[in-house]
């Protein structure tokens, strides 16, 4: 078992659409999923049955396979996932808000995905990912940790929550890449720098678009070095509403 909480409203509710019997039950029919803003995702059946025939296998191997470890630690403070990751040899470490449980499925997804490329063998599992490494491989798995969020709000009726939601709006409204780039800025400074030199004006038009969709400057849970977390930091949940 690779962790001990094994809560997710998305995690069992995708085992137990394939326990004890041989073949799967159709995707249930996604719906919008919303932002106090008022704007809208609307995801598409076909692609969300696609992304949950790739991610069963996928927590299958998770939690079931002796090679690796993955272990997300409850925290107080909502983050990013790439904010507390750690691997060592075959472990990933990760922190998550303790009240998120519905969040475990993508963190967990993101920490596996991260130590593929660790290993070298990304492109096994995410095909997108062939050839990449660096900004590229981290790209390919933002986008398919996106999908997996998607997934869960949309078909799986799991509960908002800001830093992911953040995620999947920018995937979807083509403000990957500069979302990255906000919230990794220092882990990928040398391909922000060629990008934006590529791109002028992106950089205006995120901010524009995330004021518009989320009503803040910019992306909300960026952990600042120089200051000591809160007793009781931000719940990490988005004013969002399905």
């Amino acid at each position: 078992m690779k962790h001990p909480r094994w809560g997710s409203a998305l995690s069992l509710l995708l085992m137990s659409s394939v326990a004890g019997c041989s073949s799967r039950l159709p995707t249930p029919e996604p719906r919008s999923i919303i932002v106090y803003s008022g704007e809208r995702i609307q995801a598409d059946g076909v692609r969300m049955g696609q992304i949950e025939q790739w991610l069963t296998p996928e927590l299958d191997r998770i939690n079931l396979d002796p090679a690796f470890l993955i272990r997300i630690a409850a925290v107080r403070e909502g983050g990013y996932p790439w904010d507390s990751l750690e691997i060592v040899a075959d472990t990933v470490d990760l922190a998550l808000l303790s009240a998120a449980a519905d969040v475990e499925t993508a963190y967990l997804v993101y920490g596996y995905l991260r130590l593929m490329d660790d290993w070298g063998t990304l492109a096994e599992v995410l095909p997108e990912a062939e050839g990449q490494s660096g900004y590229g491989a981290e790209r390919a798995i933002l986008e398919r940790v996106a999908q997996v969020w998607l997934l869960g709000r949309s078909v799986f009726d799991t509960q908002p929550f800001g830093p992911l939601d953040e995620l999947v709006y920018a995937n979807e409204y083509g403000y990957l890449d500069e979302f990255i780039f906000a919230t990794q800025g220092d882990r990928f400074s040398d391909d922000a720098v060629a990008y934006r030199a590529g791109n002028p004006g992106r950089e205006g038009d995120f901010r524009s678009w995330f004021r518009r969709i989320f009503q803040a400057e910019g992306p909300q849970y960026i952990r600042r070095q120089e200051e000591e977390p809160a007793p009781d930091g931000p719940d990490g949940n988005q004013d969002s509403a399905l």
